[in-house]
C-alpha cells in the first residue's frame, strides 16, 4: 500500500520536530547540569570532532543496543526452560553464554541452540551473534570470571 504525499511528510516534520524537540532538552540539561552522564559524554564527542571519536562512540551505542536486546530476546524464548545455571557475557560482536542444564536434559538443550539460531538469524546482518556453552551439572564445571551471572 503506497502512502500518500501528505503522509510522508507530516511523518517526516513529526520525525524533525521530535529531533529538534530532543536537541533542545538536552540542551538545557547541558547548560542546567542535569544532564547524565551518558548524554555529556555523547556531546562532548560530537562537539570534539574527532571523526574517529565519534565513530567508536557510534558503535559503543550500537554494542550496548544490540547486546541488550540480544540477551532480552534470548530470555524471553527460553522463559519455560529450566536450566539450573546461566551466565553472559560479550565481545566486540558476540553474546557469550553460559548454561548449565541438568544432565541428559536433551530438550532444554535443544531449545537453547534453536533460540541461539533464532537469535543469529535476527542478528547477524546487524554484525552481532550469540554463542551458546552448555554443560551439564554433572560435569562440576565453574562459570567463567568473566560471565555475569544471570539471576531470574
Amino acid at each position: 500500500m503506497e502512502q500518500s504525499t501528505s503522509q510522508v511528510t507530516s511523518k517526516t516534520e513529526a520525525w524533525f520536530d521530535n529531533l529538534v524537540a530532543t536537541l533542545r532538552s538536552h540542551e538545557v540539561q547541558l547548560e542546567t547540569g542535569v544532564a547524565t552522564n551518558e548524554t555529556k559524554k555523547f556531546y562532548e564527542t560530537v562537539f570534539g570532532g574527532n571523526a574517529d571519536e565519534i565513530v567508536h562512540l557510534g558503535k559503543s551505542l550500537a554494542q550496548k543496543h544490540f547486546v541488550a536486546r540480544i540477551i532480552v530476546d534470548f530470555l524471553g524464548m527460553i522463559k519455560n526452560l529450566s536450566a539450573l545455571k546461566m551466565a553472559f557475557d560479550f565481545n566486540d560482536s558476540e553474546v557469550l553464554v553460559w548454561a548449565e542444564i541438568k544432565e541428559n536434559d536433551e530438550v532444554t538443550e535443544r531449545a537453547l541452540l534453536v533460540a541461539q539460531a533464532h537469535i543469529n538469524a535476527k542478528y547477524h546482518p546487524f554484525g552481532f551473534d550469540m554463542e551458546t556453552t552448555i554443560v551439564e551439572e554433572e560435569d562440576a564445571l565453574t562459570i567463567p570470571n568473566h560471565y555475569k551471572i544471570y539471576k531470574a
